[in-house]
């Protein structure tokens, strides 16, 4: 058994900044994109120690990437087949002119029917002509094509399928010769550090007051965190440090858990958007002690649900201050009985995590 990983090239040293739509426009990497395609390089480097072939898009951007994630030492094959879409009367407008939806198309372009044919063709060569896995570089749309045909998602609508800059999606290849998408647009770090976090706040407009509470619930995060780690609790404090930094991201829209989850999910940090989305509202499954079964993923969300809980605005409180406050404003909302119940509900729900931590990691003191 092996894997097809397509990978996304990193990100386009666009002119003057400016993001246009680019199917065959040949641009090289920038700055940020020649750092993604290094981070790529040291993910795949075990498996390219093991004999892993990789292949490139004939475009710049995808070449620049293929040989800093291969290295120096491993020829990298050009193949015409994993060329992006061209995108016909959109080619090269800026993105923020084109009045485009989910399943809209240029009229000239290349049909992502012809491109699923083509990349489908080229990827099926590819896996007869090597024994090990595969490592394709290519671009956002003709992956796309392949991920929804392989998915059974809309071949219209495959431009929703996450594929960040820099990401990749690892195919697995079952001994009849089916295709398993094992996971879609991720990241290689697996969590994003400070200065993505940054710049997914900038992006996204999130409004500084709210990225001081993040910060200051992160301070909150972290040290629980800790506390866990030095228990013996196995708990990842890079999704930790992360998810407190941005589970606010999106904290001016309605449904703002949900819709900052989907932001981390388009990003390429799926267990990243799973605390973001339980921050708010997270069921406490048990008391009295840790239930060893859950996965670990839980208790980095219930470290930042407890933590968004510990700091109103950009100060820690106690449980008790932060819940007394936000019921009064409970109190007087249109739906206040719904509004009472789903507070009193998160106010236990704090209570119980706040004890489960107590007692792993001060036996209860």
């Amino acid at each position: 058994m092996r894997n097809l990983y397509l990978v996304r090239h990193g990100h386009v040293d666009f002119p003057g900044g400016i993001r246009r739509c680019i199917g065959w426009t040949d641009l090289p990497l920038d700055e940020r994109g020649q750092e993604q395609g290094r981070e790529l390089g040291t993910y795949f480097q075990s498996l390219i120690q093991q004999g892993a072939a990789v292949f490139a898009s004939p475009l710049t951007r995808a070449r620049e990437t293929a040989r800093l994630l291969a290295g120096d030492s491993l020829p990298v094959g050009v193949e015409e087949g994993l060329k992006e879409l061209n995108m016909g009367e959109w080619e090269n407008v800026p993105m923020d002119q084109l009045k485009k939806t989910l399943e809209s198309w240029p009229d000239t372009g290349e049909s992502r029917e012809e491109g699923l044919v083509r990349i489908r063709k080229t990827v099926k060569r590819l896996l007869s002509q090597t024994t090990k896995d595969v490592i394709c570089v290519a671009h956002g749309g003709i992956n796309s094509c392949l991920l929804a045909d392989i998915t059974g998602t809309p071949l219209k609508t495959s431009r929703g399928l996450p594929q960040p800059y820099g990401g990749f999606s690892r195919i697995r290849i079952r001994e009849d010769g089916q295709m398993v998408a094992e996971e879609i647009g991720v990241m290689p770090q697996g969590a994003p550090d400070d200065r993505e976090c940054r710049r997914i706040w900038n992006h996204y407009s999130t409004p500084e007051p709210v990225r001081r509470h993040c910060e200051a619930v992160c301070r909150q995060a972290e040290a629980i965190g800790e506390r866990l780690v030095n228990s013996g609790r196995n708990v990842d404090l890079r999704i930790i440090r992360s998810g407190a930094l941005l589970h606010d991201v999106a904290r001016a829209e309605a449904d703002h858990p949900r819709k900052g989850g989907d932001i981390l999910l388009r990003e390429g940090y799926p267990k990243v958007a799973e605390v973001i989305r339980y921050h708010h509202d997270l069921e406490c499954p048990c008391f009295g002690e840790f239930d060893k079964t859950l996965p670990a993923l839980w208790l980095e969300a219930a470290v930042v649900y407890l933590a968004d809980k510990m700091v109103q605005g950009d100060r820690a409180v106690t449980l008790e201050r932060r819940f007394e406050d936000s019921r009064r404003r409970c109190a007087e909302a249109e739906d206040r009985e719904e509004a009472l119940a789903a507070h009193e509900r998160r106010y236990i729900q704090a209570k119980k995590i706040e004890s489960l931590i107590r007692i792993e990691t001060d036996g209860g003191q």
